[in-house]
């Protein structure tokens, strides 16, 4: 009996052994499999999955992974700024479309036509034509852009998805426009045949992300530096000058905050973000949200109407516009009250833990007007933390 019991444990250590050795030879061979295989494999699995979430199961970066479509459903397109600057300019030709901007945390949908671009006697784009002021609202660092790519392929409503997709330099998303009716696909095939890349198979020579500044590695201020913080701060009178006298002063924007004084920037409790937009949608508070990544910034103005939670987001899923936001993911904001030349502007700004910008707030109001006192009224109330 005593050497039954000896011999199983030897038998078991043996065939635990070669389980494991099996197993590791397989994942091996997994990990070499072609990454198009790899995600077939993945889609038949989870076919609902995003490519942005199949990516990150997957180990490699949305633009690695749909150039494993180039020849199939997708096609490269030219990459350099003055074509992708080109390229956005002919998005009127597209008619209704859907563009995309997102981070981490916090995803913003808008569609609408973007009317060809006018400019005043300086050169200035005239507010309400090209991506200033209208439907689609962009504000573009293309200079960190890396690679494009148009996508054709199966919706999930069974209909077929045109997409044109931009990545920054690291394969992330900075932004997706949508062709969002059937009249102009002829469109948008001239506009991917002259934007298309000659060379499909190039490489998309990816480079690593720089680590973002925290509060705690950037060097504490001096006295003086918190002094001019306070007296440029005064004499501020635009929203714009804010982040050239961070840059100046070489301040991160929450370190700022945190320096400027509790008249002008004080922290508010993460659930504000959710209260805000209710309220907003139960007063019918015109507002502005602003949905950043390193390569674009998306604004939506105008009202709010349907809201839903599901399960870690809360979403705004109106006809032509839908915010999603994901609230696990806010640890804390900020009311902000700047000078300008038109009255005090106040926004509301959100934070994930490290510090990154989630989401942005203001009050939707006419050019050179000031914000409502129901908006300042509705800021107030947030609650403290």
């Amino acid at each position: 009996m005593s050497k039954h019991i000896v011999a199983r444990p030897a038998r078991g250590h043996i065939t635990m052994t070669l389980l494991l050795v099996t197993a590791l030879a397989s994942a091996g061979c997994a990990t070499q499999r072609p990454l198009a295989e790899r995600w077939a494999e993945l889609q038949r699995l989870q076919p609902k999955l995003h490519t942005r979430d199949a990516a990150r199961e997957l180990g490699v970066k949305e633009s690695a992974l749909l150039a494993t479509q180039v020849g199939r459903n997708a096609v490269r397109l030219k990459g350099e700024q003055a074509a992708l600057e080109a390229l956005f300019a002919r998005l009127p030709e597209l008619g209704r479309i859907k563009a995309i901007t997102r981070n981490e945390d916090a995803v913003l949908e808008r569609s609408g036509e973007v009317a060809p671009i006018k400019r005043d006697e300086q050169g200035r784009v005239i507010p309400g034509t090209g991506f200033a002021g209208g439907p689609i609202d962009l504000r573009f660092a293309m200079s960190r852009w890396g690679s494009a790519f148009a996508v054709v392929q199966a919706g999930r409503d069974g209909k077929t998805s045109r997409s044109l997709q931009f990545f920054d330099r690291q394969g992330d998303a900075v932004h997706k426009v949508y062709l969002d009716n059937e009249q102009h696909v002829p469109q948008f095939e001239r506009l991917v045949a002259d934007f298309r890349l000659a060379d499909q198979q190039a490489a998309l020579n990816l480079e690593p992300a720089p680590a973002p500044a925290t509060l705690q590695q950037v060097a504490p201020p001096s006295p003086e530096a918190i002094g001019e913080l306070r007296r440029s701060w005064q004499e501020l009178t635009d929203v714009h000058q804010f982040p050239r006298l961070l840059r100046e002063l070489k301040l991160t924007r929450e370190q700022a905050l945190q320096l400027i004084g509790p008249e002008s920037a004080w922290r508010i409790a993460p659930q504000a973000a959710q209260a805000l937009l209710e309220d907003a949608r139960q007063r019918r508070q015109p507002i502005m949200v602003f949905v950043s990544n390193g390569g674009m910034t998306q604004i939506y103005s105008g009202l709010i109407g349907k809201t839903a939670v599901a399960g870690d987001w809360y979403n705004v899923l109106d006809p032509a516009f839908n915010l999603h936001l994901r609230t696990k993911a806010v640890d804390h904001g900020w009311v902000v009250r700047r000078p300008t030349d038109h009255g005090m502007i106040t926004s509301v700004e959100f934070y994930d833990a490290q510090g990154r910008q989630i989401v942005n707030f203001f009050s939707r109001r006419d050019r050179d007007q000031p914000e409502t006192m129901q908006w300042r009224n509705m800021v107030e109330a947030l609650p403290r933390g």
